[in-house]
């Protein structure tokens, strides 16, 4: 019924984490690794732990050329068997999660469904960062519309309808067919390419849910070791707000009729350019700093 697409390349060292949470999840067929160019040992590890869950099959497509997190996400759909696909971007999956987010798709005809993503603090356990993490750990709207940015950490309860949320989202598997992956965002840190296709399923009427009853879990940061979240501060600056404005330019019309917003579309530019300035630059050593004095935790 489910296929988990994982667009994945050289972090055979996270998937080893993190895998074994992908073939547990009630209601999953199949595990689809796509393969983008890497050189690693990701096959060999994928298939090692595979055989421990003889019930689900693991599916590995491999490009010969790196084609980015986009075209992976397509490609994996466009392979997968079941109806329904999970996206996950190489993190712990809470047992339940796939389950959960299958439930609310068919009950509110949703578009995508989402769990909360937790981000894990160094030397702690899954279990201390989803107990430290409760329903979240910022007061405020668990959405900003004016930088169309989901609030990662807003305090909610339940379940909140949003113009999109984080990247391990369940969705049908026709949807990525009909509205796809904009293959655009193939380079750099790929910010936007996720939330480009959440927001072609908003902006068609079909609502994308989160829900407090499911979890992904991030790695620390310093077990991160690939990914668009390595790349160095100033160049992902750059293809931020690159992306950004490619983003804004496809969608920002129908997008701000829709929520009401009144900003055009040069400032709602200039307003992201500011926020990813200081997302880039400024927030993560604060942030460090505020978790290490609050918790005694790095990040």
């Amino acid at each position: 019924m489910i296929s988990i697409v994982v667009p994945t390349r050289n972090r055979a060292y996270t998937l080893r984490k993190v895998l074994p949470s992908y073939f547990v999840q009630d209601g999953v067929d199949e595990v689809l690794l796509v393969d983008d160019a890497g050189d690693d040992e990701t096959a060999d590890i994928a298939a090692a732990i595979a055989e421990n869950f003889p019930n689900v099959a693991l599916r590995i497509v491999r490009h010969d050329q790196r084609r980015g997190a986009a075209a992976s996400r397509q490609d994996g759909a466009a392979a997968a068997a079941g109806e329904f696909v999970l996206f996950c971007d190489d993190e712990y999956l809470e047992p339940g999660y796939a389950a959960e987010c299958l439930r609310l798709l068919l009950e509110h005809g949703a578009g995508a469904v989402s769990g909360r993503r937790v981000y894990m603090l160094a030397g702690e356990t899954r279990a201390h960062a989803l107990h430290r993490f409760g329903n979240g750990m910022r007061r405020g709207k668990p959405f900003d519309y004016a930088l169309c940015e989901n609030v990662n950490g807003a305090v909610f309860e339940g379940v909140v309808s949003l113009p999109i949320t984080n990247s391990n989202i369940l969705t049908r598997r026709s949807y990525v067919e009909r509205f796809g992956f904009d293959p655009h965002y193939a380079g750099g840190n790929g910010y936007r390419e996720e939330s480009d296709f959440q927001m072609s399923l908003f902006l068609s009427g079909h609502p994308i849910l989160a829900s407090n009853d499911a979890h992904s879990v991030h790695l620390p940061m310093g077990e991160v070791r690939t990914g668009g979240q390595r790349v160095h501060a100033a160049r992902k600056f750059f293809w931020s707000v690159r992306y950004n404005a490619y983003f804004l330019e496809k969608h920002y019309g129908r997008y701000a009729r829709k929520v009401g917003l009144r900003q055009p579309l040069w400032l709602a530019k200039l307003h992201a350019l500011f926020y990813l300035a200081w997302r880039n630059f400024f927030r993560p050593p604060l942030y460090a700093i505020v978790m290490s004095a609050r918790f005694g935790l790095r990040t």
